[in-house]
């Protein structure tokens, strides 16, 4: 395709199409918790970690604030996979979230975090089911009748 071929998308991103159960209720939810979860390390960091039993060293104060800035930079990501219903985001999750128990779950085994980071973990993994059940239940978009 060359630059002269390309043209800018003349409608905006079409919202999630609605499904028996409704729109994608577990992205919804996960980018949510991600947002919070930014926020309270932007905004009150010792406290948040305070609740994984995690001590924090007023030298890394600034590295955890800005932590939950990034945090709050990947949750957008699930706000706008779950408003634009973007599948193969939604499928990466599942991998990645999957995967997050793994490694917690490592990280507590050799004592590098509290063993109350597992419920994090757990809760990892619980939204990756939960988004599985929701991309099997969820119709794929139909191929539109203009590309024929």
């Amino acid at each position: 395709m060359t630059d002269s071929e390309w043209r800018a998308p003349s409608e905006p991103p079409t919202p999630v199409t609605p499904v028996p159960f409704g729109k994608p209720w577990s992205i919804w939810f996960w980018g949510a918790l991600l947002s919070t979860a930014g926020l309270c390390l932007a905004v009150a960091p010792q406290a948040a970690l305070h609740l994984l039993k995690s001590p924090l060293a007023p030298a890394a104060l600034p590295w955890v604030r800005f932590a939950g800035l990034l945090l709050l930079a990947y949750a957008m990501g699930y706000h706008v996979a779950g408003w634009t219903g973007q599948r193969t985001y939604m499928r990466a999750s599942v991998v990645l979230r999957v995967m997050s128990l793994v490694v917690l779950g490592a990280f507590v085994l050799l004592d590098w975090l509290p063993k109350a980071w597992l419920a994090v973990g757990l809760g990892d993994f619980a939204g990756a089911v939960w988004t599985t059940l929701e991309l099997r239940w969820r119709p794929k978009p139909k191929a539109s009748e203009s590309a024929a």
